[in-house]
């Protein structure tokens, strides 16, 4: 038979530590959820790390679907639950920026409905898609028009809110070289969600380089400055296919130095004016 040697002892094994610690902090969480009492107010209920009632919830708040299972108590009247059991709801688009998208057959079920973020009135002059031909046509554009000089919104419109249990992991899918890039409604592409098969070039100048070589590109939204209604988008260089980069960029160092030839030679010719 053989002996095992010292270093064969020292050697590691493979165990499950990794669950086994998980395990350990989920029974911990679990004792100090049953060594902890429910608290007895209602702004003791906003602070604990524990327990929670409805009506202590922010506004995007849920509570997951089989939480009744695991009810702690009642409080005036209030169910009282786990806060482990609350999560954060989002609107599906804002989804996307966690990695992660809401299931087709959850669209029409959303966990919560809050009332939509009003939205900035535009001003200044817009032209008109097509003229009114009725007097009732006229009459409603300009009471539509009456209603956004005045900011009212519509009492009924609402955002659907989802929770995590209804949305599956999710990344913007791969663009080939010979796809089109694909752009939002505003003719460009959120840095947070580009495709894989497409890179952010955010030299200057870019954009022209790449129009003169009939290279396919997009113009990059970086994300938003501001607050509330005056947030205006940040776009910043240009989005184009992986294979087309290194030529791009060759193509701008040569612009750039013929610029700067160019540059030069107007200086040049300019003070050979003055001195004359």
């Amino acid at each position: 038979e053989l002996e095992s040697s010292d270093d064969d002892k020292a050697c590691p094994q493979p165990d499950d530590s990794e669950s086994d610690d998980e395990n350990i902090e989920a029974k911990e969480l679990t004792g100090n959820i049953e060594n902890e009492k429910i608290p007895t107010s209602k702004a003791a209920f906003k602070q604990s790390p524990f327990y929670v009632i409805p009506s202590v919830l922010n506004s995007a708040d849920v509570l997951h679907p089989d939480t009744k299972k695991r009810i702690c108590g009642v409080f005036k009247g209030e169910l009282v639950y786990r806060r482990s059991d609350v999560s954060k709801a989002l609107r599906a688009q804002k989804w996307l920026y966690e990695g992660r998208k809401v299931k087709e057959g959850e669209l029409g079920k959303p966990a919560k409905q809050v009332k939509a973020r009003k939205k900035p009135v535009a001003e200044g002059f817009k032209a008109l898609s097509s003229y009114c031909t009725s007097e009732k046509d006229q009459e409603d554009f300009i009471a539509s028009m009456d209603t956004k000089k005045s900011g009212r919104e519509e009492e009924n419109e609402m955002d659907n809110l989802y929770g995590v249990w209804q949305t599956d992991k999710w990344s913007p899918p791969y663009v080939g070289p010979n796809d089109s890039i694909p752009k939002n409604d505003f003719k460009n592409v959120e840095l947070a969600l580009i495709n894989s098969g497409l890179t952010h070039m955010d030299q200057p100048y870019l954009a022209k380089v790449a129009r003169k070589l009939g290279i396919p590109y997009a113009p990059c939204m970086l994300g938003f400055e501001g607050h509330g209604g005056n947030r205006t988008p940040t776009i910043r260089g240009i989005v184009v296919h992986d294979h087309n980069v290194a030529l791009l960029r060759e193509a701008n160092v040569e612009w750039e130095s013929h610029a700067v030839e160019e540059e030069h030679k107007k200086r040049r010719n300019k003070i050979l004016r003055f001195w004359k």
